[in-house]
């Protein structure tokens, strides 16, 4: 996509056709990934051959953007740009699908798993590095707000732990009183899932006013930024939504350990207090924490909500991008967003299996 300034609606041009010499190569890539992904039986060779030359389609499209962009801003106006179009973004999506897939055939914790789930973000983060794509419209837009875009980072980034943190603290409590109490069951569950029914918006408005009337109430509270905007209706908002995963998880952990196990801890002299400590809450710990999981993912996408109650965060970028006519900008927070959640499961899944043991529970259930 072409544009003639920052705002302009743009011309679509095929990247093939902007490619020049190159424009074989995405052509050759996307046959051969499509052959092999027909044809090719599931044994592990087959898997590595059709995910290494997915990555390599994968990275090829990147880099070929960038020589588009260049061939294309070519005695262009000042202020032109090029943006990447909906196909090249469906194709890198359908690319790395395959490397995902087949990694899982290779086996994700194995050797050649490891090096081919690495392969595409070692890539790209290369070609950031060495300043090759610095044409697309893209990386204009992250060089215009470079030192704003680290900063919202970091605060989605605090916004979304706090929030889980709250959460996990408040969510296996009431996971556990569900479990001891078939009577608060009901309506633990019944107050968790209401949360979920709010939109995001709707939740923001919602606390708005209680906040700012309490910020102007309490004067210690507005001394530390507490109001009905900012930081304050953001976190609560994130630790309500959250509830709901970390609270069924642990329930469902608790009620997941077998019987004769409590039985065998009662018969023990354990007391039932010690029986949860020290032998259900362990046990349930690889469902409990798949909860958690989920609550995190979960909780790095909404915590873009910041954007509309003046906090800040990757909301910012799409907001205003919105706001100014400006699809490279919507990007470069989307992207920012997707890579985002995509490092914080692959963290969250790593911790997983340090901490679970490796005989416990099932997967999750939220």
């Amino acid at each position: 996509m072409v544009r003639r300034f920052r705002v302009d609606s743009g011309t679509g041009v095929a990247l093939t056709h902007a490619l020049g010499p190159w424009a074989s190569l995405p052509v050759v890539l996307l046959l051969a990934v499509a052959g092999l992904s027909l044809g090719a039986g599931r044994d592990r060779r087959s898997a590595s051959a059709r995910g290494w030359l997915a990555a390599a389609l994968v990275l090829a499209l990147v880099a070929l953007c960038e020589v588009a962009a260049r061939r294309l801003l070519a005695g262009a106006a000042p202020f032109a740009r090029v943006s990447i179009g909906g196909g090249v973004w469906v194709a890198v999506f359908v690319a790395y699908a395959l490397v995902v897939a087949s990694r899982r055939e290779m086996g994700r914790h194995t050797p050649a798993g490891r090096a081919l789930g690495a392969a595409v973000p070692t890539g790209i983060a290369a070609l950031l590095a060495s300043g090759r794509l610095h044409d697309l419209g893209i990386l204009m837009e992250y060089r215009n707000w470079a030192d704003r875009f680290w900063t919202e980072v970091a605060r989605h980034l605090a916004y979304a732990a706090i929030s889980v943190g709250v959460a996990v603290v408040i969510g296996v409590g009431l996971g556990v009183l569900a479990y001891v109490s078939a009577r608060s069951e009901r309506s633990v569950f019944a107050t968790v899932s209401l949360f979920q029914t709010i939109p995001g918006l709707a939740m923001i408005g919602i606390l708005v006013g209680p906040f700012a009337w309490l910020s102007h109430t309490v004067p210690a509270l507005r001394a530390v930024g507490f109001g009905g905007l900012g930081w304050a209706p953001v976190i609560v908002a994130l630790t309500l939504y959250a509830l709901l995963a970390i609270a069924r998880n642990t329930y469902a952990g608790l009620a997941g350990v077998p019987p004769a196990t409590v039985d065998a801890a009662l018969g023990m002299g354990m007391t039932r207090g010690q029986v949860l400590t020290r032998v259900q809450l362990p046990l349930a710990m690889p469902v409990l924490f798949s909860g958690m999981r989920t609550a995190a993912e979960q909780t790095v996408g909404n915590a873009t909500l910041g954007a509309f109650a003046a906090a800040g965060t990757l909301g910012l970028f799409v907001t205003q991008g919105l706001a100014e006519q400006s699809p490279d900008l919507v990007l470069l927070g989307a992207v920012a967003l997707v890579v985002l959640a995509l490092a914080v499961d692959s963290l969250m899944r790593a911790a997983q299996r340090l901490i679970t043991p490796r005989h416990g529970g099932t997967e999750a259930v939220a």
